[in-house]
């Protein structure tokens, strides 16, 4: 690696070197890409994919487990045993699902779905099992995963030796005498998932038995939120949210799985324990676990409401405010209105104004564009030009038009910095526009900028033009440069280097040579060496 320490002093004396010569050079950005997640949704049937396992064979469970472990032992890499159970209805892991309304529980590689389809239909997977990744040499578990066996994997390329069916009885002993034993809170956690995904009616009891005598909180904080999914657990669930007594996130945990259940009631429970709980950061969980109970939204609206516009602590309303946005209903865009204009406190006025960016109503909208153009205080308005932002394509004729119309540069600048957040052709058409002719320096200096951002060939070619052309003034020649610098290094290292040689102003050849030496690239030490040796 080239010496940083002689890289600077070169830039310095290239930098005066280059100057006496009438001569300059310029800084390479690291090429930032960014990477699309890819949703792997490939599927095959349960059968397949237990075909692919080497079967053992023993009396029940344990005897497959010693059966697994004397087979694993003769290998040389780690390698799973793995059984399927009995599964709860009305769960998922790692379904094959794309539009989904309900809660999503991640451990590991197992994501565990609750709710429903974007139609309403239950998502549920039946074909799953419990895969413990052992160490050949000691026979310790350092791993457990719950797979739907209906996806493909690859297990690591490990081999997979297949129990069957375990019987509940079995199954859940096991699992639990794990989650006990466990000395890696990781492993203890999913062998609490694993437990809570059975169809038994035991498994209530089990989780409860965690709370109360676990020493490990990570157990402890899982169990809770299972009680809550696998339901009927309100009291109990209600008795540790009021309990002084109790660690405090366990106790918001226990808010929380009350509202993410299903039980009815839960909006009343929660309620109830609002007026009686005096932590204030508890009381606050509260609020938002009634914001999850979409499943009971009439009560859930009244209290939010409620809590937002008469509440005192102003925390505790701002996000009551956050959480009406769960509700797709006109009333929400009215009352947020309300709030809007009658809340003194400004961190509550910006949550109004987010919420009501994601109510997705066509009113809602309108009134954001009308705080955008009218509102007496600058911060809103620029909140109120983010949020409007975020609805895409969408709100881009607005906002074009509020750009043309706003006399506030600060402002100005928000929307234009707004708009080029979208992916749009118009958006990247006006760009160009305000970065040719735009009176407005600070303005033009930053629709330049923004179009260094965008990784487009025609942006580069404006950049280039602008940093070399002999009309632009030294301010937008020098903007250009920097935003040349901010592209992959493919692209603006050459074009740097010619800016740093041949450009005929001193001081756009020292923004060049600045530029150059922040990049780090080989072609930039060799230009500084080539100026030195001069």
């Amino acid at each position: 690696m080239f010496n940083s320490k002689l890289l600077s002093s070169m830039i310095v004396s290239a930098l005066a070197v280059l100057c006496l010569a009438g001569v300059a050079c310029a800084k390479h950005a690291a090429d930032v890409t960014a990477a699309q997640a890819r949703d792997d949704l490939q599927t095959q049937s349960s059968a397949t994919t237990v075909q692919s396992f080497t079967p053992v064979e023993g009396a029940d469970l344990m005897s497959k487990l010693n059966a697994a472990q004397a087979r694993g032992r003769t290998g040389q890499t780690p390698y799973w045993s793995a059984y399927t159970f009995d599964v709860r209805p009305g769960v998922a892991v790692d379904p094959n699902v794309r539009d989904f309304n309900g809660s999503i529980h991640t451990i590991g590689d197992s994501s565990v779905f609750v709710g429903t389809t974007a139609s309403g239909m239950t998502v549920e997977t039946r074909n799953l099992a419990i895969f413990l990744l052992r160490d050949p040499g000691s026979n310790q578990i350092t791993r457990m995963e719950v797979y739907n066996l209906e996806r493909k994997r690859e297990y690591k390329g490990y081999p997979v030796y297949w129990m069957g069916r375990a019987n509940n009885e079995e199954s859940l002993n096991y699992l639990r005498a794990l989650a006990a034993a466990s000395p890696l809170d990781i492993l203890g956690e999913r062998a609490v998932l694993g437990l809570s995904l059975h169809d038994d009616a035991r498994v209530g009891g089990m989780l409860k038995n965690f709370v109360t005598t676990s020493p490990n909180q990570q157990i402890r904080s899982s169990s809770v939120y299972w009680l809550g999914q696998v339901g009927g657990e309100q009291a109990f669930l209600a008795t540790l949210v009021r309990n002084d007594a109790e660690d405090k996130k366990l106790r918001r945990s226990a808010a929380h799985a009350i509202g993410q259940g299903r039980d009815p009631g839960s909006v009343a429970t929660l309620q109830g324990l609002y007026g009686s709980v005096k932590d204030i950061e508890v009381r606050r969980s509260i609020i938002s676990a009634v914001g999850n109970s979409i499943h009971e939204p009439q009560p859930a609206f009244t209290f939010l409401l409620a809590v937002a516009k008469n509440d005192t602590d102003w925390e505790a309303r701002r996000t009551a405010v956050r959480r009406l946005s769960n509700f797709q209903r006109e009333e929400a865009v009215d009352e947020l209105m309300k709030i809007y204009a009658s809340d003194p406190q400004l961190d509550v006025k910006r949550n109004a104004l987010r919420a009501l960016a994601e109510t997705k109503s066509p009113r809602a909208q309108a009134r954001l564009l009308e705080v955008a153009r009218t509102d007496v205080s600058p911060e809103l308005r620029k909140q109120a030009i983010r949020v409007l932002a975020e609805r895409g394509e969408a709100a881009v004729d607005d906002l074009l038009k509020l750009f043309d119309s706003e006399q506030v540069p600060d402002v100005k600048r928000s929307v234009l910095q707004s708009l080029s957040e979208t992916k749009s052709a118009r958006v990247e058409d006006k760009l160009f526009e305000v970065a040719r002719s735009s009176e407005q320096m600070d303005v033009r200096r930053q629709a330049i900028r923004l179009l260094g951002e965008r990784v487009t060939k025609r942006s580069f070619e404006f950049l280039s033009q602008t940093a070399q052309s002999n009309d632009a003034t030294v301010e937008v020649q020098l903007q250009a440069v920097r935003a040349i610098s901010e592209r992959k290094s493919e692209e603006s290292v050459p074009l740097l280097i010619k800016i740093a040689r041949t450009h005929a102003n001193q001081q756009v050849r020292k923004q060049a040579i600045r530029s150059l030496g922040e990049s780090g690239d080989p072609r930039a030490v060799e230009f500084f060496r080539e100026v030195l040796a001069k």
